[in-house]
């Protein structure tokens, strides 16, 4: 019956990490709302991966599987999976997190009781690590009357692709733009944040697990520094200043400290934070990250921008596994 008439379509696209997307196809099973289905987009020839998919269906037929000709990327496979979607609801799910077991109950709740389906629904979620203990993200919720591209660039406080949850049809008038070669989810939050009419609902409830890539390549990861700030440049109309000068020290220097873009790139960079709406405390980050190592950046950023109250334990999930 589910299978049939889903009211959530989870959606997961994936490329040759059968484990990784096993893993997550699971939690999504193991909601505790039942009624759902989950499409996994296989992009492109990838026949291990078919194969552990094809296991799991067989003893839950809530999963489909859209196996692509060719790669049309990250992007383009969540809209395939979109446009094929049954539910009028679409959650978003990376082939490397999971969700826990309340996830979509708690977001489709919220999304009936506001009345509308131009909203989109996040959460906080726990950031694991093989190095460092969990940590529950965002760092805060946006504030009462803040602007969400202000709140995104802020220091640790953005929401994570697999907590976002929306209305098909929202989905299909904003989708993924398929040309993006990295800032895909930033890329879809902002323009969906600023599309008349779409409000951001922030629950407190703490939702999913993301993984860190840390050893794992990441579309976004390997994007350089020029890159990204060609990606602010283009996109600047949708963002306030503060927003852009958030941008630019959260999002550039510290790629372009990376590839030792040098003081060239720190000046060019400089120049751009300055055209925003530039902060004693955003300048200080900025020179900073040039003058200190990444690893000892990352102990300043830990002491300073991080609670006590952000530290998580782990949770049931990662025995779901197992369990199913």
């Amino acid at each position: 019956m589910y299978k049939d008439n889903p009211v959530v379509t989870a959606v997961i696209p994936t490329r040759n990490r059968p484990e990784l997307v096993v893993r997550a196809v699971r939690s999504a099973l193991a909601q505790t709302f039942p009624n759902l289905e989950v499409l996994v987009v296989v992009d492109g020839d990838d026949p291990y991966t078919v194969a552990a998919l094809n296991a799991v269906a067989l003893s839950d037929g809530r999963v489909r599987i859209v196996q692509l000709e060719t790669s049309v990327g990250g992007a383009e496979a969540r809209n395939v999976g979109v446009r094929a979607a049954r539910g009028k609801w679409i959650a978003l799910l990376d082939d490397d997190d999971e969700w826990l077991p309340e996830k979509i109950h708690s977001q489709l709740s919220r999304a009936i009781s506001s009345g509308s389906d131009r909203n989109l629904i996040v959460s906080r979620y726990i950031c694991r690590s093989a190095t460092a203990a969990d940590r529950i993200r965002p760092r805060r919720l946006p504030r009462s009357g803040e602007a969400i591209c202000e709140y995104m660039f802020d220091v640790l406080c953005y929401f994570q692709t697999s907590t976002f949850f929306c209305s098909r049809a929202l989905l299909l008038e904003v989708p993924f733009q398929k040309t993006m070669a990295g800032f895909q989810d930033i890329d879809w939050f902002l323009r969906v944040n600023s599309h008349p009419g779409v409000g951001l609902i922030a629950l407190t409830e703490v939702l999913s697990v993301y993984y860190a890539p840390e050893e794992r390549a990441s579309i976004t990861s390997g994007l350089g520094w020029e890159k990204r700030l060609g990606w602010g440049l283009a996109n600047r109309t949708l963002m306030t200043r503060r927003a852009y000068s958030r941008f630019i020290v959260g999002s550039c220097v510290g790629r372009a400290v990376e590839e030792k873009a040098g003081w060239r790139g720190m000046w060019r960079l400089f120049r751009e934070y300055t055209s925003g709406m530039p902060t004693l405390t955003g300048t200080l980050l900025l020179f900073g990250m040039f003058a200190v190592s990444p690893p000892l950046r990352r102990r300043i950023r830990n002491t300073f921008f991080l609670s006590s109250s952000e530290t998580a334990v782990r949770p049931v999930s990662q025995t779901l596994s197992a369990g199913l």
